[in-house]
């Protein structure tokens, strides 16, 4: 039996020799749930894994007389070394002295060094800040406006021929030189009325020509008393009582003449040229506008004729025609176009079956040959095959409306059950969808074509252009400038630049009728002469203002011409 006071002493030399080598916890050394492979050194575990605790204090009693003397096994970083060896605990061995350990520690590992490690890096660049506002949607790039080909200028042309070539000997420049207008010539027409005027070329004497460019500084008063009284008539757009016309230089519709008391034609009331209603002759449609507003030509002008008897002149009504991009469909002129499509298809199915009889009758040689191909105009020669022109269907181009039916036949087609109902309705020049304005420029001038005839009609030029789809244009152009006649012939006479509009002539004085001359018969009706606080439209519609302002009274200033 180990007295008391020695086991005391032998306790506490253990401590001691424990404390210098740097264990951390006494339990390590002699419990049983030492702590291995951490990398710290510590004693190694008892190899006789007892736990007879009075066993190793008798056993480290015997062997404390060579205590300082023996070496003490103890672990470091997995390898054996003994108490008293001198020991780099940041040695690197060649093996990991342990696994990782999973459990993360309270405490960093590695305290943060007192020095920076290098020069310090370069000044951080500034980032631009965001933007709170959101991008512009990408411009979509516009297509090109579709280009039509020119048709040949015919060798041996009738004398009344014309186009609208500027640099051409039958362009506007030379109109001059027509000297006989013939019954298929598109201003024949004209002279089929009693005029006041002897029927002579007129295109180069520089007197009362039209069309004008109109702008904001008129040389004369406005006489109009209130504005122009339109009625619808009886006829409707796919009636008899409406001939469609595709002529070389505009689509055209006619009015029949009145032959009793019914039906009626579309009639207009002026409040300038006498007493009575005058009836409407015709419509034509001509692409770009020939008149301008201060320099500004739209896409399109559609002019409507009245014949007045007693005065023998006519008085047209203009509507500029815009297409710009965010205008939607003017279901009221989707009509027109539909009957010019019908009129279109048509002509182009009697070509193809006259060439087709042609072609059965003679090889395609001989056919060729003997006039089986194109020809331009009455006297002008082929030189490019039928084929070529007749292949042109309406289905090709995307701006073609697909309204008419394929199952089309050669009594003019069937019709939609939706265009039917809307056909069964009288078509009214002056609906709202084309009159926007009661309000316009007016001057004397003459007709647009030869024979120009001077001082032979009143335009009035409205003051707000009347909307279409950009397609509806499209469609418009694609009649007119690629039509077929039933003898395969080509029939437009339209520039390079897609025109088939006369050139603006010498300004004439021209007057303006605003607000301060009147106001439209439902506005004056319900806030009295001079309108209301809040102007109106045409039956009380939505006022829209005028493409440009009128700035001050007329100046009287004496006329150019």
């Amino acid at each position: 039996m180990i007295p008391r006071s020695r086991r005391q002493f032998l306790f506490i030399c253990l401590l001691q020799y424990l404390r210098v080598s740097s264990s951390r916890d006494w339990m390590d050394a002699i419990g049983p749930t030492a702590i291995l492979n951490d990398g710290m050194p510590r004693v190694a575990p008892p190899r006789n894994k007892t736990k007879d605790y009075a066993s190793i204090a008798s056993s480290t009693t015997n062997a404390m007389s060579h205590m300082m003397a023996q070496h003490i096994e103890i672990e470091m970083h997995g390898s054996t070394t003994t108490l008293f060896e001198e020991v780099d605990p940041f040695r690197i061995t060649s093996e990991p002295s342990s696994a990782p350990s999973y459990t993360p520690t309270s405490i960093p590992s590695v305290e943060p060094s007192s020095y920076p490690t290098g020069a310090p890096s370069s000044s951080p660049t500034e980032s631009v800040p965001p933007t709170f506002t959101p991008t512009a949607k990408p411009t979509k790039m516009p297509t090109a406006a579709p280009t039509f080909s020119v048709v040949s200028t015919p060798l041996n042309p009738k004398s009344g021929y014309f186009n609208y070539d500027p640099h051409g000997q039958y362009g506007p420049s030379k109109w001059k030189n027509i000297q006989q207008i013939d019954e298929n010539d598109p201003g024949y027409f004209w002279h089929t009325f009693d005029l006041d005027e002897e029927v002579t070329n007129d295109c180069d004497s520089g007197k009362k020509q039209s069309p004008i460019d109109v702008c904001r500084k008129p040389r004369d008063s406005c006489t109009e008393t209130h504005e122009m009284r339109p009625k619808s008539g009886d006829y409707k757009m796919d009636s008899n009582f409406i001939t469609k016309q595709i002529l070389s230089n505009k689509l055209r519709l006619i009015m029949a003449p009145r032959t009793g008391e019914e039906p009626d034609p579309p009639q207009i009331d002026f409040s300038s040229n006498g007493r009575g209603i005058i009836d409407m002759t015709n419509i034509d449609f001509k692409f770009p506008s020939e008149h301008t507003v201060c320099g500004h030509r739209f896409d399109g002008e559609m002019q409507y004729f009245t014949y007045h008897p007693a005065r023998k002149r006519f008085v047209a009504v203009s509507f500029f025609l815009d297409a710009s991009e965010q205008n939607p469909r003017n279901d009221h002129l989707q009509e027109v176009i539909e009957e010019f499509q019908l009129l279109y298809k048509d002509d182009t199915r009697k070509c193809r079956e006259k060439h087709t009889v042609s072609s059965s009758a003679n090889s395609f040689a001989s056919g060729f040959a003997s006039g089986g191909g194109r020809k331009l105009h009455a006297d002008g020669n082929i030189t490019e095959p039928i084929d070529d022109w007749i292949s042109i269907e309406p289905e090709q181009h995307d701006s073609w409306n697909t309204t008419i039916p394929e199952s089309y036949q050669q009594q003019g087609g069937l019709r939609s059950q939706q265009q039917q109902r809307r056909l069964a309705l009288k078509w009214h020049p002056f609906h709202p969808d084309i009159q926007k304005s009661v309000h316009f420029w007016g001057y004397s001038g003459s007709f647009t074509e030869p024979p120009c005839t001077r001082d032979s009609v009143d335009w009035k030029i409205m003051d707000v252009p009347t909307p279409i789809s950009p397609k509806q244009l499209a469609q418009f152009k694609q009649i007119l400038f690629t039509h077929i006649d039933e003898n395969c012939r080509r029939t437009s006479v339209h520039n390079v630049n897609g025109s088939v509009a006369r050139p603006t002539q010498d300004s004439l004085k021209y007057y303006k009728c605003t607000r301060d001359d009147y106001v439209s018969d439902e506005e004056r009706a319900v806030c009295g002469d001079d309108g209301c606080v809040n102007p109106f439209g045409a039956g009380l519609n939505t006022y829209y203002p005028p493409v440009v302002d009128v700035t001050g009274p007329p100046t009287h200033s004496p006329s150019k011409k």
